[in-house]
């Protein structure tokens, strides 16, 4: 039996940990032993109950030694990196260890706002590191592969492979027919690079005209005081959603409002959906 061991930060409900949920599950299917070590993680996490079914799964800071004992008897398995933390400790552990797996990394992001000085300096300290190391680069997106080598990261062993649909879409049953008024979706976390206040923006303007509808946000960290006073009575924070089907096949229109990305999940997922989007470009989008 083959043995794949993920390393990623945690199993929140991201892009990445998503994804991980899905390959996970697949690679389980065709008879891979796998495990995942999160650098942070909890079994409170998202994914943790459903990607626990398929894999083992270690948490390094409450379980130091296992995480090394699983190194060490699989010292030649290869690791995949799930983002810059990941790889970073990848690398530690593998030189602590004196082991011999392969380390591929796995980067997830496709650009850094103007004002994220310091991802910038450390994206060029990661690209005189991968002509050190010379691992294999998975890319998620074009965009992601292309931002990264304008920072001089090495051209050898590597390859983009865009998100596919990581959650499987249910068809819509009858008792979830939607009797309510229609209502716009946007699916993600609360964070500045996905657009909240574009979001805010385009919903004070579209429901201020159209008073028939609502806006439905799905996504963690998303609180009340967020939302400005004439759109509270107009906004329904769902946080995370467990079954985003219904949401997805229910809705107007989604929203996208990401300033940046690698290859965006839920476009894959509205699309599969058959629900219309309405965006800006940031990633892969645009394909």
């Amino acid at each position: 039996m083959k043995t794949l061991i993920h390393i990623i930060p945690t199993l929140q409900n991201g892009g990445a940990e998503t994804v991980l949920s899905r390959l996970v599950e697949e690679f389980y299917m065709s008879g891979v032993k796998q495990y995942v070590i999160t650098l942070q993680g909890a079994p409170s996490d998202f994914h943790y109950s459903e990607i626990s079914k398929h894999a083992k799964v270690l948490d390094w800071k409450t379980d130091l030694n296992t995480v090394d004992q699983t190194i060490l008897k699989n010292s030649d398995a290869p690791v995949l990196a799930w983002m810059y933390s990941a790889i970073l400790f990848s690398h530690k552990l593998k030189r602590r260890l004196k082991s011999q797996n392969p380390i591929t990394w796995n980067i997830r992001h496709s650009s850094f706002r103007w004002n994220q000085l310091y991802q910038k300096v450390a994206l060029f300290g990661f690209a005189v590191w991968s002509h050190i190391k010379d691992p294999k680069i998975i890319y998620c997106s074009y965009r992601s592969k292309e931002v990264h080598e304008k920072y001089f990261f090495s051209k050898k062993n590597r390859t983009v492979i865009q998100n596919r649909l990581a959650k499987r879409i249910k068809p819509l049953s009858s008792e979830f027919l939607s009797t309510e008024k229609p209502f716009l979706l946007y699916v993600g976390r609360y964070d500045p690079v996905k657009g909240p206040d574009r979001l805010i923006k385009i919903a004070q303007i579209f429901l201020k005209n159209n008073k028939t509808y609502s806006l439905t946000i799905a996504g963690s960290g998303w609180k009340d005081e967020i939302i400005p006073q004439d759109l509270k009575s107009k906004v329904l924070l769902a946080g995370n959603v467990s079954n985003i089907s219904e949401l997805y096949q229910q809705a107007v229109v989604l929203l996208f409002t990401s300033y940046t990305e690698g290859y965006p999940n839920v476009l894959v997922e509205a699309s599969v959906s058959g629900t219309p989007i309405i965006g800006f470009q940031a990633g892969d989008s645009k394909l």
